[in-house]
């Protein structure tokens, strides 16, 4: 493994479990077996380390993510596999998982690679949203509806709040996105014809 690539993942290690102001460069750089010119090579300073780290993170994430939402055959199942595959990524990542639910530094946002995953995810959540499957959201309402229960179950399991693992729920939290985002019919209003 490349030297840079080892700094990343003890940092990443380390940022998971000391926090970005806590964990300190020797911690890291003794961690991943580096010289200080090595890890100054690679990285200028913490906070470059850390963008990195969040970012090497984010994309990891929303590989797997858009992955299964863009093999799926429909909306509902589409919905269901976004939810599945965010509990399976943060219950088999949880150092990533960490340092995503840590504060995002400036500039990660607007990073290409996060243009286009939204981009990606709105222009499949339309297509979808056009034939009148599920509800025609502002995205960002329909991100906290899709993945705002799953994202704060994962915190409270990553946080040890909870021991049951997000794997261990993700069909109830799937089920409930998917009640949440689809149009309703009328007959779930108690309407018959």
């Amino acid at each position: 493994m490349k030297i840079r690539d080892r700094l990343l993942l003890a940092a990443e290690r380390q940022f998971a479990e000391q926090g970005a102001l806590d964990a300190t460069l020797n911690q890291i750089r003794d961690a991943a077996g580096a010289s200080v010119g090595a890890l100054y090579h690679h990285f200028p300073d913490k906070a470059d380390l850390y963008r990195q780290v969040w970012s090497n993170a984010l994309a990891d994430y929303q590989q797997h993510f858009w992955q299964a939402i863009g093999d799926s055959v429909d909306a509902e199942s589409g919905v269901r596999a976004g939810v599945l595959e965010h509990l399976r990524w943060v219950t088999e990542n949880q150092y990533r998982a960490k340092v995503l639910t840590s504060a995002r530094p400036p500039g990660v946002r607007e990073s290409e690679s996060n243009r286009e995953f939204l981009r990606n995810a709105a222009r499949w959540w339309r297509t979808h949203a056009g034939y009148g499957i599920v509800r025609d959201l502002d995205f960002d309402l329909l991100y906290a509806l899709w993945l705002g229960p799953a994202q704060q179950y994962s915190r409270m399991w990553l946080g040890g709040e909870i021991v049951t693992a997000p794997t261990e729920v993700a069909g109830v939290l799937a089920d409930a996105a998917w009640q949440a985002l689809r149009t309703p019919r009328t007959d779930d209003h108690g309407d018959h014809p």
